[in-house]
């Protein structure tokens, strides 16, 4: 429960911090370039990578259920993200960084569970 718990912080204060990350490259990135296209390039790249990283994190670090451990330490930082009423973007935000999770989780067990597979190549049993 407490590994859960400090996942989930962990979850928030890494996506605060490539947040701010991101805002330094974008700053870096924005001269001779538009607001518009500085806008766009934060909704459709930076903001689904930020989720990715993390889900992706919370998934190595995870023994359990990355993906609900993933959505609630995704929730704030996407919640605050979007001033707008539109629900939809935090909703993506928050499905990429579940699916992530997911997927480097099972990418996890799996090889964790092949170390521990008593395999022999080339012995038939008999």
């Amino acid at each position: 429960m407490l590994r859960r718990v400090l996942l989930v912080v962990m979850a928030t204060v890494v996506s605060f911090a490539l947040t701010a990350g991101s805002g330094y490259i974008i700053y870096a990135l924005s001269e001779g370039r538009s607001e518009a296209h500085l806008s766009l390039l934060v909704r459709f790249v930076f903001n689904p990578l930020i989720a990715l990283v993390v889900g992706i994190l919370v998934g190595f670090l995870s023994k359990d259920h990355p993906s609900v451990t993933s959505i609630v330490g995704i929730l704030p930082w996407a919640t605050v993200l979007q001033r707008s009423m539109s629900i939809a973007p935090i909703f993506v935000y928050v499905a990429l960084g579940a699916i992530a999770s997911a997927f480097a989780w099972r990418f996890r067990s799996g090889r964790q569970a092949g170390d521990k597979a008593n395999i022999s190549v080339g012995v038939i049993p008999g």
